[in-house]
């Protein structure tokens, strides 16, 4: 079918070790239109399948034996509810699989000069900012250590490393491939540009192969005295907000600083945090430590249903703002600006107070954050609806506010 700009996709999270031994109820099913995707082969076909296009929740598999020849094997299941999507994803696919099926085109089309947004959206506890950040900010490590081979790409870390710092990691790379495309030779020492990934084409396949030095060390000669001369310029922005209720907070303000309070303006059919910094960056090992330490400052409690539940939302943008020169004879010098948004939204998660024995201000909290949730589903149904002249309710939120220029 036609493909939309908006698109939805499942991820079944395993069991976690308090949950080991558990059944399962839900099961993900290939598409009429793929081949088998499952890692097994064999006869272990379906529990080994990492992508498909639907999921059958409530079913009940049960077991058919044969009194031949005395061996129990998998039978067949009670029906349960099926839901078709435009991806699902079991609990056997890994987090490189996530990124190069869902982010990478999202990427391509940001580089290109399109608003991108991907929202980690589910219940609390589902796994929102595992697949967002990975464990424990995982990131900065995976950024910081150089590989000389293969080993880093068959470890744990590597494995469970976010869409965040990938996505940091290869929009550097692109972008440095692209200069050294355009630029040429434009001053840097020959050392410099065999140290380099990007020039080397040693990463090339976005998400996979890890690289020597993931991102040049600095963009500094791109500001130098002629800087302004060269066919192409880039600049890497970050900024991060927390939503909190329904305040919006700066978490890359400085802590000793007074918190700004942060206004939101519509501005040519997107909106713009007034009082909120961007701050530039110059490699993905910097942009991550801003995110690490904003990270820091966001606001999370415990909950029945998960220790560390996130109480807010956060949208962590990375702003791209490219400039190409170009000379044609008879008309001059011509001159493209190039600025797009890629938001990374890590909503918290919805939640019901009868399961998490919520109470007092976290009661508080949950209410907010289904409300912020309800809204947000509405402003994506309008949207996906394609129904041209549609009321889209996006002043209803402070989050559909901020994102109005990435979702529609």
């Amino acid at each position: 079918g036609a493909t939309t700009n908006i698109q939805v996709a499942v991820r079944v999270r395993p069991f976690l070790p308090a949950e080991a031994g558990s059944k399962s109820c839900i099961e993900v099913l290939p598409g009429d239109d793929q081949a088998d995707l499952s890692n097994g082969g064999g006869g272990g076909g379906q529990s080994r399948l990492t992508q498909g296009k639907s999921v059958r929740i409530g079913f009940h598999r049960h077991q058919a034996h044969h009194p031949h020849d005395g061996h129990t094997q998998g039978g067949g299941h009670s029906e349960g509810h099926t839901f078709t999507f435009d991806k699902c994803f079991s609990g056997h696919a890994t987090q490189v699989e996530i990124y190069q099926t869902l982010v990478v085109p999202l990427l391509t089309a940001c580089l290109d000069g399109y608003n991108a947004t991907t929202l980690a959206y589910g219940q609390t506890g589902a796994g929102k900012t595992y697949t967002t950040l990975g464990p424990n900010l995982s990131g900065s490590a995976f950024l910081s250590q150089p590989t000389n081979g293969n080993e880093q790409l068959n470890s744990p870390e590597y494995d469970s490393v976010g869409i965040l710092p990938r996505a940091l990691r290869d929009i550097f790379i692109k972008l440095e491939q692209k200069r050294l495309s355009l630029n040429g030779s434009d001053g840097n020492s020959e050392n410099e540009a065999n140290d380099n990934p990007a020039a080397n084409g040693e990463a090339s396949e976005l998400g996979i192969h890890p690289t020597k030095s993931p991102v040049p060390k600095s963009n500094k000669h791109q500001t130098s005295s002629n800087g302004e001369n060269l066919p192409f310029h880039y600049q890497v922005k970050l900024q991060f907000l927390e939503l909190y209720g329904e305040e919006v907070r700066d978490l890359l303000t400085a802590p000793d600083k007074a918190q700004p309070k942060i206004m939101i303006r519509d501005k040519n059919g997107d909106a713009e945090a007034l009082g909120a910094v961007e701050i530039p960056v110059s490699s993905a090992q910097e942009a991550m430590v801003c995110l690490t330490r904003g990270m820091l400052r966001r606001v999370t409690g415990a909950t029945s249903m998960n220790a560390e539940s996130s109480r807010s939302h956060a949208i962590m943008s990375v702003i791209i703002e490219q400039t190409s020169r170009s000379f044609v004879e008879g008309e001059g010098k011509t001159l493209v600006a190039q600025r797009s948004k890629f938001n990374f939204v890590d909503l918290a998660g919805s939640e019901r107070q009868k399961r998490t024995n919520a109470k007092g201000q976290r009661m508080k909290e949950g209410i907010n954050i289904n409300k912020g949730l309800l809204i947000l589903g509405n402003v994506i149904s309008a949207l996906a609806s394609g129904e041209k002249g549609k009321f889209v309710p996006f002043r209803d939120s402070k989050l559909t506010r901020l994102l109005r220029g990435s979702l529609g």
